[in-house]
């Protein structure tokens, strides 16, 4: 049996309406509802004042039209439109509807399995903010993290054809109470675009929208394969009303902000991080997009959209300046294929960028949530390293560990499935321990290995894992044949 609209509709009239009179239908309740395969979409439209008290009548509407057959999931989200003024136009100079209020009171909630979020976020459109946001994941992926994406852009969404997914469809839990994020370069990523059809308009008024994201973020079972270490939320354009039930509601860890360096890009940019600031979500950096163009024939450089807009910009407002992205062919050419470069060249000079900038970015993280440089110094017989940390923590690392575990070979291949174990690495050495900026350290071994970035954070998570992480490695080891020289 197929699904129509008018198959919802008249199983919603056997939905009572507020205060069991007449039905959610021919009250003119019911709106926008969107059907893709074998799930079902809708809003119902509440008064402001009773959107709290409503949600007994959304669950039940839900239900209704769970039981249609065929269906095999529902999204109702309440609508409740603001209250009317005395001029009879809606309160707020005409804003946006009134979402309905948080499900929990007194305090951002936490989001399970996920122990940072990361907001990617941009004052206007057209900055390149969702193909930024898709490196810098795959760059926090590159220092051994576990990260997820979930775009936020319900109207214009991107992820799916960025990464490659834009045929997907996500799958529920076994007991189908949460969605699966779907999988690609070892990322769990949740969109709008895997449950509408790509050329479908979508048409949802504000307050629907908000709570469509709410949903969608907290109905997913993010640690399907483990805790987070981030999450990276892909923003809305703009400073509207979406974007400030994200910051308000949603557990942030920080938020950065991408521009181009022209003056206008600046001033919407400025608009963004004024909007964070007020919510006092800490704002992690500046990322100035299609900063310079390098001519593949000469080698020249070309400012098209003026020169270090956005670094001037932090210094004058007291940010990091977390680096910038050249306008070059082969970003454009690859996120277009669904084959994002850090992920697909990520040897190359174009990804090196994006990953030190997830990890400065990873590092105003941990200066956020405490976590200092720590002192480091290497063995005079160079092949371990001692760090302490300044609450006295301290650990001796093996230059074999640190070769063998860094974030660069632990993510070769992208998945658990594809990660490469490293042999043959017994007699290691540290050649050379340089700082990078207040974030990380770069470890040259005397093999020619160079090319991992250890986050303070990722240090100390090898101090206190060590005797698990080893044990493991060597398990490895044996199981594939392997010897360590």
């Amino acid at each position: 049996m197929s699904i129509t609209k008018t198959t919802v509709m008249d199983k919603l009239r056997t939905v009572a309406g507020p205060d069991g009179k007449g039905n959610v239908v021919d009250l003119g309740l019911v709106s926008e509802i969107v059907i893709k395969d074998d799930r079902v979409y809708f809003s119902v439209t509440v008064p402001a004042e009773r959107a709290a008290a409503s949600e007994p009548l959304r669950l039940s509407a839900e239900k209704a039209v769970a039981g249609i057959p065929g269906v095999a999931g529902v999204t109702a989200v309440l609508t409740a439109e603001a209250p009317m003024g005395k001029s009879g136009n809606k309160a707020g100079n005409g804003a946006a509807s009134k979402p309905a209020p948080a499900a929990k009171a007194g305090g951002v909630p936490g989001l399970p399995g996920v122990k940072h979020i990361i907001a990617v976020a941009s004052g206007k459109g057209g900055v390149g903010k969702s193909t930024t946001a898709t490196n810098l994941a795959l760059g926090f992926k590159a220092l051994g993290l576990n990260v997820g994406i979930f775009d936020a852009d319900i109207y214009g969404p991107s992820q799916p054809r960025l990464m490659g997914l834009a045929k997907e469809q996500p799958s529920a839990t076994e007991d189908e109470k949460k969605l699966l994020p779907i999988k690609a370069y070892g990322i769990g990523v949740m969109s709008m675009g895997f449950l509408v059809e790509e050329a479908t308009p979508i048409v949802w008024r504000g307050p629907m929208v908000v709570q469509a994201l709410q949903q969608m973020l907290f109905d997913v079972a993010w640690d399907d394969t483990g805790e987070l270490d981030v999450l990276v939320i892909d923003m809305p354009p703009g400073t509207g009303d979406v974007q400030l039930t994200i910051a308000q509601q949603v557990p942030l860890s920080g938020a950065i902000i991408v521009s181009t360096p022209q003056d206008l890009a600046l001033i919407d940019a400025r608009k963004g991080l004024n909007m964070f600031r007020k919510v006092e979500v800490p704002v992690l950096g500046i990322i100035e997009n299609m900063s310079y163009f390098i001519a593949p024939d000469t080698g020249k450089r070309y400012d098209i959209f003026g020169s270090g807009g956005a670094e001037k910009e932090a210094e004058k407002l007291g940010l990091t300046y977390l680096g910038g992205i050249p306008l070059h062919m082969d970003i454009r050419e690859l996120s277009d294929a669904g084959t994002p470069i850090v992920a697909i060249v990520p040897d190359g000079p174009e990804a090196a960028i994006y990953k030190e900038i997830a990890a400065k970015a990873w590092g105003e993280v941990q200066t956020v949530k405490g976590i200092d440089a720590p002192l480091m110094k290497v063995a005079e017989t160079r092949d371990s390293l001692k760090v302490t940390f300044k609450d006295g923590f301290a650990y001796d690392l093996p230059a074999e560990m640190l070769r063998v575990m860094s974030p660069s070979a632990e993510v070769q291949g992208h998945s658990a499935e594809q990660r490469v174990t490293v042999p043959g690495k017994r007699n290691v050495k540290i050649r050379e321990l340089k700082p990078v900026g207040k974030y990380a350290a770069k470890i040259t071994f005397d093999d020619g290995h160079d090319t991992g970035l250890y986050t303070w954070s990722y240090l100390l998570q090898l101090g206190e894992e060590k005797d698990e992480r080893w044990a493991g490695y060597v398990k490895e080891m044996e199981q594939k044949g392997l010897s360590r020289g």
